[in-house]
């Protein structure tokens, strides 16, 4: 219980830095619209960690955990870039990463479900 109540608060304070990195760094705004989205991808590992305590609690067997723990962080680097991509507008390059991020986290959603089965 504890793990998943420490998941959501990762959770939130991954998506709301994710919305609002500025609110821990002064650092301007860059002008290129790709450095400004990646300004806020970091803050997605937060959200992977709080997928990752909310959903896979155990440590055996070894292979569902490293699917899990793979799957969870790109999963939460997927949503602080898509969230990076509404606020700061869209750009091919950032499109071709979250393609890139889809075509690997399929295989490890699929690893895990092998796995855990």
């Amino acid at each position: 219980m504890l793990a998943k109540i420490i998941g959501v608060l990762l959770i939130v304070a991954g998506v709301v830095l994710a919305w609002n990195p500025e609110l821990v760094s002064n650092k301007p705004i860059p002008s290129d619209t790709f450095q400004a989205t990646e300004r806020r991808i970091w803050w997605g590992l937060l959200i992977g960690v709080g997928t990752l305590l909310m959903f896979h609690h155990q440590l055996q067997p070894w292979g569902a955990t490293i699917a899990a723990t793979g799957a969870s962080l790109l999963f939460g680097l997927l949503v602080a870039r898509l969230i990076g991509i509404m606020l700061d507008g869209p750009v091919v390059k950032q499109w071709i990463n979250v393609g890139i991020e889809l075509v690997i986290l399929l295989p490890l959603v699929w690893w895990y479900f092998r796995a855990s089965a």
